[in-house]
């Protein structure tokens, strides 16, 4: 695995972990560690990209008690802002 696999990894574990999670600051949460790894990962654009697409891929699990809905808008979002 890259660094680059490795970050994207990390990240989504976290997510994972706040996905299933009903905190009332959940969403503020997801919001920051997403913004953690675009400081982390350079290209805002690329890294945008491999994000969004390992969190469709683990919102396609459909894992029980999952909500991947406010991390994968907040992606899609920032990928907006972009052009």
């Amino acid at each position: 695995m890259s660094e680059t696999d490795d970050l994207v990894q990390l990240h989504i574990e976290a997510l994972r972990v706040l996905a299933r999670t009903n905190q009332s600051n959940r969403g503020l949460l997801i919001e920051r560690n997403i913004n953690d790894y675009l400081a982390e990962a350079g290209s805002e654009r690329l890294s945008l990209e491999r994000l969004r697409n390992a969190i469709d891929h683990e919102d396609a699990e459909k894992r029980q008690g999952e909500d991947w809905s406010v991390a994968r808008d907040y992606v899609r979002s920032r990928l907006g802002w972009l052009g």
